[in-house]
This record gives structure tokens, C-alpha cells and sequence, in this order.
């Protein structure tokens, strides 16, 4: 399959932060250290698969090393204890850079007005860390709401290139042979919810 990808970025922190939508539900995030590998393969799935993402479905040793490399910090958006959202930044200290490499809302809660609460969490997150670059990409496979939430957000487009990228279902098998049922938890040691 054929994709447009679009890379953006912000140069500097935005001057106000989303405030969470009006909800009954209690919302918090968390920093999740050391996520198990089924746990994060069903956060990574679950948003996803629809939009063909397949840079994760990788055996285990390749994917423990992916996100469990100091650079790599994940976050999950609980709802109520329940996770709603993620995402995954990568940070380049050295470079004074972040990069948000995953993003997204579960779908049993898209339409809630989430997704704007999660963009303002991932980039405040990326320039705590002393980052004066914040870099996203999105393709015309992802969401169509995401390149207008991003740019509603301050980030600017600096290149396009077309990729090709295997559909989800040509990455089945691959999927199938790593993937196992969805954890109770994140990480090991942690009441379940």
C-alpha cells in the first residue's frame, strides 16, 4: 500500500494546555516503566491495526529493545483507572529533540474529545525534558482527524514523502505468532484494575 507521511514539528512549548474534556470520568496519566511486551502489544494493536501500523509486530527480543531503550518513555491516559489513551515519546537529549512515535485513543473511547487532552499531555511531556524540537508524523492511513488535531496543536509540516507500507493483513501471521491475550496489567508487581 502506498501512504503519504507527514512529518511536523514545534520549536517551542504551546502558551496553553488542553484542559481535559467535561466528564464525570476521573482522568489522570501514568508513566508506564518497564511495560510488559503483551501489554504494550495491546495498547499498540488496538489503535493500530485499523490503520495498518506494523513498525512493532517484532519478536520479542527486538521489540524489548525498542521500548524498553532508555530513550523510549510510555504513557498511558486513564479514564477512571481504565486505559482510554498512549502514547510513546522518544527523547534525544544530546540533540535537545523528542519525537512523539505513537499516539492514539482506545477505541472503546474515541468520541469523547480525548484525543485533544492526549496531543497537549504528549507535548508538554517532550519539552519538560528539555527538548526545543517535537517531531510527529502522521500518513493517510492514520486517522483523518489527526493531521488537523496536530496542526491545531502548532505543529507545522516540514516534509511529505510517499511510503510504501505492507497492509495489516500481510503482517497476520507475524502478528499471531507474538501475540497473547490482554494483560491485567502493565507491569509486573502492579494491582490489577
Amino acid at each position: 500500500m502506498t501512504t503519504t507521511v507527514t512529518s511536523l514539528e514545534l520549536r517551542q512549548p504551546p502558551e496553553r494546555v488542553a484542559s481535559p474534556p467535561a466528564s464525570d470520568t476521573e482522568l489522570s496519566f501514568r508513566e508506564i516503566r518497564d511495560i510488559a511486551l503483551d501489554a504494550y502489544r495491546t495498547l499498540y494493536r488496538s489503535v493500530g491495526d485499523p490503520h495498518h501500523w506494523t513498525s512493532r509486530i517484532l519478536p520479542d527480543d527486538r521489540l524489548d529493545r525498542e521500548i524498553h531503550d532508555e530513550a523510549t518513555r510510555i504513557f498511558v491516559l486513564l479514564a477512571d483507572d481504565i486505559v482510554a489513551g498512549w502514547f510513546e515519546l522518544e527523547m534525544r537529549r544530546s540533540l535537545k529533540s523528542a519525537r512523539i512515535v505513537h499516539l492514539g485513543i482506545m477505541p472503546a473511547f474515541r468520541g469523547r474529545g480525548l484525543a485533544d487532552h492526549l496531543v497537549s499531555k504528549a507535548i508538554v511531556t517532550g519539552f519538560s525534558e528539555g527538548a526545543e524540537r517535537l517531531t510527529i508524523e502522521t500518513n493517510t492511513l492514520d486517522h483523518p482527524a489527526a493531521l488537523p488535531l496536530y496542526r491545531k496543536h502548532g505543529f507545522t509540516p516540514y516534509a511529505t514523502r510517499m511510503v510504501q507500507t505492507p497492509a495489516i493483513e500481510s503482517v497476520e501471521a507475524l502478528a499471531k505468532a507474538h501475540h497473547t491475550p490482554a494483560p491485567t496489567s502493565m507491569v509486573a508487581g502492579d494491582t490489577p484494575r
